[in-house]
């Protein structure tokens, strides 16, 4: 029984995302102890440090997701159940910063497969979802996750690329913006889908994912190459006021929505 962490990473006119990749694979390799595939195209292997991964896949980039003059190449996660070479497979963005060993876990608490269904910025304790649309179900999120290769699980994966081709017309039954796609829109539809529109509990991560938003600063505490130790500075309203506030955190994993921060933490 084979194991690993796939990886896609697609370089944009904006952001190295392979050189991302290799930075979160490095990390996966020391905290997770896993072996990591990344999938890519011809012209991001050029950006290349020289890092070795446990695989290179190469497929076509889809640069069709074009959002306020942004290109976004996020299409194609569905061809992780096709491409992973591993029995069990994690998928993650290449934007999480993995800090502990956490991850593991998804092996052991998935049946074949598991996502998170809910959110929390590091800054606050709350936790949230996040709907669809105004009349619609709540999301999943694409950011984490497992599976293993199974009938259901590669009926949720062909169910996503069905998905992703039609989705101006979900995007009209559920009431989002269908000018950007995202893959957890993609993934909560091909999910329920495939499942009689419910969500099996034994399907959903038992805790939330942790996101930087995109007005947050991280800092690292420590300048060597496994540091766990930053420093989050943050806005928040107190008494009326607009102020900066900070914590600190060691050992926690974490999503980081604005891609210029987490170049700026792998410099």
């Amino acid at each position: 029984m084979t194991r690993g962490v796939v990886l896609f990473a697609f370089n944009s006119p904006n952001y190295d995302y392979y050189r991302m990749a290799e930075y979160t694979a490095n990390r996966i390799n020391h905290f997770l102890g896993l072996p990591v595939t990344v999938i890519t195209n011809e012209k991001s292997l050029l950006s290349s440090s020289g890092y070795k991964f446990d695989k290179v896949i190469t497929t076509d980039a889809d640069p069709t997701n074009n959002f306020r003059n942004i290109i976004w190449i996020n299409k194609g996660r569905y061809k992780a159940y096709d491409l992973s070479p591993y029995d069990e497979t994690l998928v993650l963005d290449s934007d999480y910063m993995v800090n502990s060993n956490k991850l593991n876990n998804v092996f052991e608490v998935m049946d074949d497969f598991a996502c998170h269904d809910s959110t929390k910025y590091l800054m606050y304790t709350n936790t949230s979802e996040e709907a669809l649309g105004p009349h619609s179900c709540n999301t999943l999120w694409a950011t984490v996750i497992g599976f293993r290769k199974t009938k259901r699980v590669k009926q949720i994966f062909e169910c996503l690329e069905m998905v992703q081709k039609n989705y101006q017309h979900y995007a009209n039954i559920h009431g989002f913006p269908p000018e950007i796609y995202r893959n957890d829109y993609g993934l909560t539809l091909a999910h329920r889908i495939v499942n009689g529109h419910s969500y099996p509990k034994s399907d959903i991560l038992p805790w939330s994912l942790t996101h930087i938003g995109l007005k947050t600063y991280v800092y690292h505490n420590h300048p060597y190459e496994y540091n766990t130790n930053y420093t989050i500075l943050f806005d928040k309203w107190n008494r009326g006021k607009l102020k900066k506030e900070y914590i600190t955190i060691k050992d926690t994993d974490f999503h980081v929505i604005n891609k210029d921060i987490f170049v700026e933490l792998i410099q």
